[in-house]
């Protein structure tokens, strides 16, 4: 908080602690004035930046989901077409390399991936595909590398 004691001992004249600060005032009390309100309202700033950030953080611990808990929201709650269903589709197939089986998505986590680019490209909203197709292959995508990476542990 700043007094006008304090400002008058710091700064001799009154043009020069106007021009120190950058604020118009038309004396030594509006000038302490305007110096606490804007203290005051930086300092307000300052908390509610600090509880954003908190909240931010407790809404992506309690967004955060682990691989048990998307094949366990899968079971329970099928979106549309299946994982599999959808990676072993003929849009997802397109272009594949020769040799390439039709269950091969579930042990190789970059012909999933390269399956899952492929047919982002055909739903994405902006490529005139809806939000509802993008977030179901984005959802069969999380369950699919689940799989992927329970089955690493499997082959070896």
């Amino acid at each position: 908080m700043y007094t006008v004691a304090d400002l008058k001992t710091k700064f001799k004249k009154f043009a020069t602690a106007k021009q120190h600060f950058g604020i118009k005032a038309q004396g030594w009390d509006k000038l302490c004035q305007k110096l606490n309100a804007k203290t005051t309202q930086e300092t307000e700033t300052e908390k509610l930046r600090k509880q954003i950030e908190f909240l931010e953080a407790e809404m992506a611990k309690k967004n955060a989901k682990s691989e048990l808990d998307l094949m366990l929201l899968d079971l329970v709650y099928k979106r549309g077409v299946g994982s599999n269903e959808i990676f072993e589709s003929a849009e997802a197939m397109n272009g594949e390399p020769e040799g390439t089986g039709k269950d091969d998505w579930a042990y190789f986590e970059s012909t999933l991936k390269r399956r899952y680019y492929r047919l982002s490209k055909i739903y994405h909203p902006d490529a005139h595909g809806s939000n509802q197709q993008m977030t179901n292959l984005a959802h069969a995508y999380d369950i699919a590398r689940c799989f992927v990476n329970a089955n690493e542990g499997m082959g070896k």
